[in-house]
């Protein structure tokens, strides 16, 4: 099996626009969670500062994962510091709990 699970960090200011990409380019499952953190740039004007974030997480192929972190980079990145992150782990097995079995990786969509 060669899933990959493909984790970003992005920008709040930027979600929209990389949900609509993926979309577009048939990426059906991915899942939108709002993260605080913080890395390089830090929050001056909150008490703890850290950043909001939202982290996107997707399954997908292997073949597609780096097209998936290519689109994400193409669309959030705008030339500064600090603008997020981009994580592709190995996952051994991905079950889908309505059918009640493994997934397989040709289940995963990536129109060009």
């Amino acid at each position: 099996m060669s899933i990959k699970k493909v984790t970003a960090i992005v920008s709040e200011l930027m979600l929209d626009n990389v949900e609509q990409a993926l979309k577009n380019h048939g990426v059906t499952g991915f899942t939108i969670h709002p993260v605080k953190g913080r890395g390089y740039y830090v929050n001056l004007y909150s008490e703890d500062g850290l950043i909001k974030h939202s982290q996107i997480e997707i399954y997908t192929s292997e073949k597609h994962a780096k097209k998936i972190v290519h689109l994400i980079m193409d669309i959030t990145s705008i030339g500064v510091d600090g603008q997020g992150l981009i994580a592709v782990t190995s996952v051994d097995e991905l079950y889908g709990i309505s059918k009640q079995s493994l997934i397989d990786e040709n289940e995963f969509n990536f129109f060009e």
